[in-house]
């Protein structure tokens, strides 16, 4: 106990220095990007929880349960997070040339009040964004989401999109070859596309918003033949989608509502019989 009271000062001021650092860092990259102050927060705020997490996890050794990660050493894990901030800070001094450019820039931006508008808009956003991230955990858990069925049923069906994607991308491209040579009666002298699909990205892309049903209208079908045919891929689209949403939807409606509340209560123990109650008949 003494060895720990006596450890308790130093690691309490390394805490203090790394979420010091952790601000430092966060009012450099708003500095950097405040031709882009949206983007930036938006950016930034996940970012910063993720690096307070991290921090704020060095002070809590042996509570909850007992996994990997809080029982390591205090220096161990002290190490890995000043890995990570040395690893952030190299990347913004690179982002800014050098360290100088950095400091000059900040101490620029410091002096003028659309710094202050973004350090509390910062602050702001980063209080909301705990509840926010507690409502989604919330809403994982008791959707389903979790479940690895789930996520193999979904990469099977986005697997076979992708492939019925590029079967229908090779045959545009195959017609559109055909029909800029000499296609004879398979094209019947007409135009197949409004733009020649002879590349292949070209018709990827095609076929990769005709299956999603986005059609945006550059490229359109001209001969009854290509027209024939993305309506058939404008139909599996269809079909596909379908699937995917009731996957989705079956997965969500077999989980049960009070899952989590059964888990955390854990077994009931069995029922006792008051003092003087008969027991029941077997």
């Amino acid at each position: 106990m003494p060895r720990f009271s006596s450890q308790a000062p130093s690691r309490a001021i390394t805490l203090r220095l790394l979420h010091l650092w952790r601000i430092v860092m966060l009012c450099a990259t708003i500095t950097h990007e405040r031709e882009h102050p949206a983007l930036a927060i938006l950016i930034l705020v996940p970012l910063n929880h993720l690096l307070f997490n991290v921090t704020a996890g060095l002070d809590q050794a042996g509570i909850g349960p007992a996994t990997r990660s809080n029982t390591r050493p205090w220096g161990v894990r002290a190490a890995r997070v000043l890995a990570v901030y040395v690893l952030a800070t190299s990347a913004l001094v690179w982002w800014y040339g050098s360290f100088d450019a950095l400091s000059a820039d900040l101490r620029a931006f410091s002096a003028t009040w659309e710094w202050w508008v973004l350090v509390f808009t910062m602050v702001v956003l980063t209080v909301l964004y705990r509840p926010l991230m507690a409502a989604l955990r919330h809403l994982v858990g008791v959707t389903g989401l979790k479940d690895a069925r789930l996520w193999s049923a979904l990469g099977l069906a986005v697997a076979v999109w992708v492939w019925c994607d590029g079967v229908f991308a090779a045959v545009y491209q195959q017609l559109s070859l055909l029909c800029g040579g000499a296609g004879g009666s398979l094209c019947q002298g007409e135009r197949t596309f409004s733009q020649s699909l002879v590349r292949f990205v070209d018709a990827a892309y095609f076929s990769t918003i005709t299956l999603s049903t986005a059609g945006y209208g550059d490229i359109v079908p001209l001969s009854d033949l290509a027209k024939i045919l993305v309506s058939v891929e404008i139909i599996m689209g269809f079909g596909l989608l379908g699937f995917l949403l009731s996957r989705v939807a079956g997965f969500t409606a077999t989980a049960p509502p009070n899952a989590g509340k059964i888990a955390r209560s854990g077994p009931r123990p069995p029922p006792t019989h008051e003092e003087g109650d008969p027991p029941d008949a077997a």
